[in-house]
């Protein structure tokens, strides 16, 4: 039956288990969605045949529906909830392989003959929104596609488009295994993977979008296909750093890596006093070029209530061996440390937060530095939160994240290798503005703007990386050389712009 729909032979097994049906989705009551005369409308008749298309295990809400249809609107950010003429909860990347009468590809088709704008959920992390639409477009939701099998002969994990980075983290490790990753567990795969992903391990393994090995994917046209080197080059080449503009990539093949029980990391923290000394002791330690070894450095508001340093280590062996990679770090002495051996999947989850979805307003924008690191500079940026905060006191998580990561795993890959281009040594930063009352908006956005125009004087002004960006840049940055052959491909596999526009 899998190969029937177009999936590669050899991955047709993974597909083929049989899975426990749920109870029936919430059917469609035409007399609660009428236009003033009474009639049906005609956006509510296709959703209405939509909803008949669909199995068993799938959702369709619209607003009469209440409850569950605003909850399948919220996102881990206030600034991306948005209305939705209805959302579709589509079911197992199974049901789309086997089942004739249920594939993603009835919602794409109707959307496209209707021309009704459509967006694709995964995790809901993205705080501009690149997975909420408004009320005249149709949210295609893969969170029950959550299936996640390990081969551990082979070093693959197979993930539904829907899974969160910590259930396939959590899923690897029963077998001594590990995917590169976010620093956090609770963003979906296919946002973080099909448009870069940095990781713990990508100093030696190289990006999440490296290692995808195979896509099951719908395209514009309602057709379900398999990309990998072997199979769609084309298309695979495509959906490795622009995804979300090629399809709805609905099980991703994902290389895994042998990993120690556990890892070495945790927190160390500094404060502002202290820059001088820790960019030195950073630059030295940057320079060891061990692969091994990765550190996040956050700028942020610190204990004493000021803009201080955070530093999140981790190293890729024994405590004795990370403690020796990043002696001198200690020896700058933080006002704060706490590292510790722990299981790889653990150390993914300190950066998270406390539900999966956030009580804040939440933007982000992205910037990038060059090796070795300005203490001037940073000391600048420093300034820039601290008069933040005190012009905006519920800032307080606003901040930047510096992702201090060896080239070597990145650069391994060829720039024209796929879609995703930036192959350098270039420290890539996350700019995030938070605040929670929306007449802020103005004051933090302007902030933001400030503050990534201040931080890319010491980095290269195009180059983008989107999942800092959140997809609200120019793609010619973002793609860089890629960005032609992108724009031809888009015309073949996306002629009508069905999904994001390059």
């Amino acid at each position: 039956m899998s190969q029937a729909c177009g999936i590669d032979p050899a991955f047709a097994a993974y597909f083929d288990a049989p899975k426990e049906q749920t109870d029936q989705g919430i059917a469609m009551n035409p007399s609660t969605t009428t236009t003033g005369s009474g009639h049906v409308s005609e956006s509510t008749k296709v959703l209405i045949a939509l909803a008949s298309s669909l199995s068993a295990n799938a959702r369709l809400y619209m607003s009469h529906h209440g409850e569950p249809y605003y909850e399948a609107l919220r996102r881990w950010s206030k600034c991306a909830v948005k209305p939705a003429m209805a959302v579709v909860k589509v079911a197992t990347a199974e049901d789309v392989a086997k089942t004739a009468s249920f594939t993603v590809a009835p919602v794409v088709s109707m959307a496209r003959n209707r021309s009704m704008p459509i967006v694709v959920k995964c995790g809901g992390h993205s705080p501009g929104g690149a997975s909420s639409i408004g009320e005249n477009g149709l949210v295609i939701d893969l969170g029950l596609m959550r299936d996640v099998t390990v081969k551990p002969e082979e070093h693959l994990v197979i993930a539904g488009g829907g899974c969160l980075y910590g259930e396939v983290s959590e899923a690897a490790a029963k077998y001594g295994l590990a995917c590169v990753g976010g620093s956090t567990s609770q963003v979906g795969i296919g946002g973080l993977m099909l448009h870069g992903g940095y990781g713990f391990l990508t100093g030696e393994h190289g990006l999440a979008v490296d290692n995808i090995v195979a896509v099951e994917i719908v395209t514009a046209d309602g057709q379900v296909l398999w990309a990998s080197k072997d199979s769609n080059q084309d298309l695979f080449w495509a959906i490795r750093g622009a995804g979300n503009r090629f399809g709805v990539v609905t099980k991703l093949v994902i290389k895994a890596h042998r990993v120690r029980e556990t890892v070495w990391g945790g927190v160390l923290m500094y404060k502002k006093e202290q820059l001088d000394s820790l960019v030195a002791a950073i630059n030295t330690w940057f320079s060891q070029k061990d692969a091994k070894a990765v550190a996040g450095l956050a700028l942020g508001k610190g204990p004493d209530g000021h803009a201080g340093v955070t530093v999140l280590p981790f190293y890729n062996g024994t405590q004795t061996q990370g403690e020796a990679s990043f002696e001198p770090l200690l020896k700058v002495r933080p006002v704060v440390q706490n590292t510790s051996e722990m299981p790889y999947c653990k150390i993914n989850t300190l950066n998270d937060e406390p539900g999966h979805y956030a009580d804040d307003y939440i933007r982000f924008s992205s910037a990038n530095l060059r090796p070795p690191l300005s203490a001037a500079h940073l000391r600048s940026a420093l300034d820039s939160l601290d008069r933040l905060f005190a012009t905006v006191p519920t800032s307080d998580k606003s901040g930047a994240l510096i992702l201090l990561v060896q080239p070597d795993g990145i650069e391994r890959q060829a720039r024209t290798d796929m879609a995703y281009c930036w192959r350098d040594n270039h420290f890539d930063v996350g700019i995030s503005a938070r605040w929670n009352t929306h007449d802020q908006e103005e004051t933090m956005l302007k902030w933001m703007r400030e503050f990534q125009a201040h931080m890319i004087t010491m980095g290269d002004e195009l180059r983008l990386y989107s999942n800092h960006s959140d997809f609200d840049g120019q793609s010619s940055k973002e793609f860089g050389i890629n960005y032609m052959k992108l724009c031809d491909l888009k015309k073949k596999w996306d002629p009508e712009n069905v999904f994001r526009s390059l």
